[in-house]
């Protein structure tokens, strides 16, 4: 997986497989967003991935491109 792969992805509903087997799904996010400047750790850590609901709640841990095995 690349990070102009994943990046396709933001904002979409997806479904993520990361290195430890786990699935976790929601919208892909990604730090650094104005959506979230009040939040700075979702704002300020800088190549970090999230999830959210639909309503912008994080949902998921912070993980890089490293830690996706697919996008399901």
């Amino acid at each position: 997986m690349t990070r102009e792969q994943l990046e396709k992805e933001l904002g979409k509903k997806v479904k993520i497989q990361i290195t430890d087997g786990d699935i976790i799904e929601g919208y892909l996010r990604k730090t650094g967003e104005n959506d979230f400047k009040n939040n700075p750790s979702l704002y300020i850590p800088k190549n970090y991935y999230f999830l959210t609901d639909g309503s912008l709640n994080c949902i998921s841990f912070l993980f890089r491109v490293s830690h996706i095995v697919k996008i399901l």
